[in-house]
């Protein structure tokens, strides 16, 4: 009886004490996941806490059974049940927020999420395409894009080229970096070859008339560049190059860590003569010739750090190169070349609770741009012009979840832009942004899931005025397995004027308004998953769009003096077409992606009573584009084949004039291999493989048939959890 009642007193004893519930809440790569909300529920117990900087939290209640749950807006919920008598340690894995298909994309909302759920068109291109394919400036990332066309000025990695999407002109879509702009407030364009390639770890396109996020100039669409991240391990990366036209290739880079902070550092210098041989027409014949004056230099230096939510990064480029002429005569001669240097340094910082993320960016960026040429004279003397452009930019984003099927995304975005040079007045520009957005997921009986986007934004420039633009989005899953969702949105949009619309000594136009856009867009996108069949994913994707660009600025001769230019705001311009995207695997070998378009640029508006324009196809607009790429992987060994078509181009306003299609093939194949600490790539590249005698711009003729060669070695040591 005695043993009986001690043992009573021992259990109510042990039942009245405290015992503790501590732990970790971590990731599957088991690092610490801060701001988790973490709670237990008892039968008369009801407790909350928030992890700290390392996961921990830590809970004192009486012995009994709970459920335990952690919540965090990046993460699966978890929850479990579980009986405590004694003090017990756990530790909580969270799963990140996972999608049974597609890609996890950024751009579309300001924050992750699937895309196939969003209400637009997007691509994005990975970075293990990036490195498979000997890329010799940006411009090659970006030809393989649905309806886009790559305006090149020469085909050397440092000759102009800049890219139009949807019809529109290039600089009718904007360049992120990070998400945080870069594109001019100068002449609105982004030169692609001054963009360095060895740091991009993805791309990710929006092709949408997307003002209502982005502000100003997103109206044919958003190309947002991501740098490669800093959690890359130890290890130090050796490539050299070799190619055709006496180029030549040395990178290098590091990486590794000092306890929480990690880092990568990248150079990069390349530099050829540049004198492709092309073939130059008289009368029926054709000769070959070599380019002049196309020899270049370019230089990069990245070096990004972070710790935990923080991250710093500097890109500095510098470019000089040569500036051949038209080729309207035979074996044409050139003195003119062009220094460009920029230097660009990003800082972010994140902070997240359950509920709530907040991103904080500023962007600084110096640009200087020289050209002289020495072959035009003017006033006695040759061109020497210059412009150093200085670009200020902070965003601050706030992610709120409300409910779990609903969110809100808002933000203000303040810049200030500052431009001079000689050949347009000192010019300024202040713009602060002010935008909200959200998503809701609805579910209601007997009918599809239906996601909603609608977005707002109000932007005010101080040399022009305030603009308000918005855009409502629609995305409803017809089918969950295999994935059927229809996607549609409709918005407005504006195109700022640059500094030289504005500021241009002698001919800019301080009156000018900025340009107006109306687009819709409406397509399908389907995905199919069968991992035993005999093609294991499919996906395939086509878009209607349709843009109205009105005030649109045009350089005119002016009616006091035609000898003088001037921009007006006159134009009319629709632009719609179709799209078609598809992806597919074979056999866990083979992958074959592809995309077509058709497109028509038409200006609507009559500039003179007798206007002969009226009513015609835009110069350098494509009628049709297409792409294709075959990838073959067998273990370590890879080989890619891509074709790239592009359609008729009129070259005169009149459309009497005009550049052929043509057809591009591209062979890339190489090999990767990991033996310890040691690794290694190497790979071999053919441009244009059939000799195709192109233009992309009239006078400005394309490399022949080419060859490059690139090997990489490298010592790693992976991270230790």
């Amino acid at each position: 009886m005695k043993k009986i009642i001690a043992s009573i007193f021992i259990a109510l004893t042990l039942w009245a004490q405290n015992v503790k519930i501590s732990g970790y809440v971590i990731n599957p790569d088991e690092n610490p996941v801060k701001d988790a909300v973490v709670e237990i529920k008892g039968e008369s117990t009801h407790l909350k806490t928030i992890s700290d900087t390392i996961g921990f939290f830590n809970f004192k209640v009486k012995p009994g059974i709970f459920k335990i749950s952690a919540k965090h807006i990046a993460y699966e919920p978890f929850e479990k049940e579980i009986r405590v008598h004694t003090d017990t340690l756990l530790f909580i894995s969270l799963e990140p927020m996972t999608f049974k298909f597609g890609e996890v994309i950024v751009t579309a909302t300001r924050y992750e999420t699937n895309s196939f759920d969003v209400s637009n068109f997007v691509e994005i291109v990975k970075s293990e395409d990036i490195e498979k394919v000997k890329t010799l400036s940006f411009s090659d990332i970006l030809k393989n894009l649905t309806s886009a066309y790559i305006r090149d000025y020469g085909g050397m990695p440092a000759q102009l080229k800049t890219v139009s999407l949807r019809g529109t002109g290039s600089e009718h879509s904007i360049f992120l970096l990070n998400g945080m702009r870069i594109s001019s407030y100068q002449n609105g364009i982004v030169d692609l070859s001054l963009i360095p390639v060895e740091i991009i770890d993805r791309v990710e396109v929006i092709h949408s008339n997307i003002s209502s996020l982005y502000g100003a100039d997103a109206i044919g669409g958003v190309i947002n560049i991501i740098t490669k991240g800093e959690n890359l391990g130890k290890s130090l990366e050796l490539t050299v190059g070799s190619g055709d036209f006496g180029y030549r290739k040395f990178n290098s880079n590091i990486s590794g860590e000092f306890g929480t902070l990690t880092y990568l550092g990248s150079f990069t210098r390349s530099y050829g003569s540049g004198d492709f041989k092309y073939k130059y027409k008289i009368g029926n014949d054709e000769i070959n010739l070599r380019r002049k004056n196309a020899h270049f230099s370019i230089t990069n230096l990245y070096f990004g750090i972070s710790a935990q939510n923080t991250s710093l990064s500097f890109v500095y480029m510098r470019s000089n190169r040569g500036i051949p002429s038209q080729t309207t005569k035979f074996d044409p001669a050139s003195t003119a070349s062009q220094l460009d240097w920029d230097l660009t340094l990003s800082i972010s910082t994140l902070k997240t609770t359950a509920k709530s993320t907040i991103k904080m960016n500023f962007l600084y960026k110096n640009s200087y741009l020289r050209y002289t040429n020495n072959d035009i004279i003017i006033a006695g003397s040759g061109i020497d012009s210059y412009y150093h452009n200085l670009f200020y930019s902070n965003l601050v984003n706030a992610l709120f979840k409300l409910r779990q099927n609903f969110l809100i995304s808002s933000g203000i975005e303040t810049s200030f832009g500052l431009a001079q040079g000689n050949s347009f007045e000192k010019a300024k520009r202040f713009n602060i942004g002010l935008f909200i957005g959200a998503e809701g997921n609805f579910k209601l009986k007997f009918l599809p899931e239906i996601k909603i986007y609608p977005m707002i934004r109000n932007d005010y420039f101080s040399d022009f005025g305030s603009r308000t633009v918005y855009r409502a989005g629609l995305n409803i899953k017809l089918v969950d397995d295999p994935i059927l969702n229809l996607k549609f949105s409709y918005g407005t949009g504006f195109r700022a004027p640059t500094f030289n619309d504005l500021y241009w000594l002698g001919s800019g136009n301080k009156n000018l308004k900025s340009e107006t856009s109306k687009g819709i867009d409406f397509g399908f996108v389907f995905f199919s998953s069968l991992k035993k069949s005999l093609i294991p994913s499919l996906k395939l994707e086509i878009s209607l769009f349709n843009i109205n660009i009105t005030n649109r600025i045009v350089w005119l001769p002016s009616r006091e003096n035609q000898s003088i230019w001037r921009p007006i705001n006159i134009d009319e311009v629709n632009s719609r077409g179709i799209e078609f995207a598809g992806e597919m695997k074979l056999l866990k070998l083979i992958n074959i992606a592809g995309n077509f378009s058709i497109l028509e640029s038409i200006r609507r508006n009559k500039r003179t009573q007798d206007d002969e324009t009226q009513n015609k196809y835009l110069i350098y607009i494509p009628k049709s584009t297409g792409n294709l790429k075959l990838e073959v992987e067998l273990g370590n060994f890879f080989f890619i084949s891509q074709v790239n078509y592009t359609g008729l181009r009129y070259t005169s306003e009149t459309n009497d004039r005009w550049l052929n299609p043509y057809y591009v093939v591209d062979l890339s194949c190489g090999f990767n291999y990991e033996i310890g600490f040691f690794f290694g790539k190497a790979k071999f590249s053919v441009k244009n493989l059939l000799n195709e005698n192109y233009e992309t711009m009239i006078g400005y003729p394309m490399p022949l048939r080419s060859f490059f060669f690139e090997i990489t070695s490298g010592l790693k040591r992976k991270n230790k959890n």
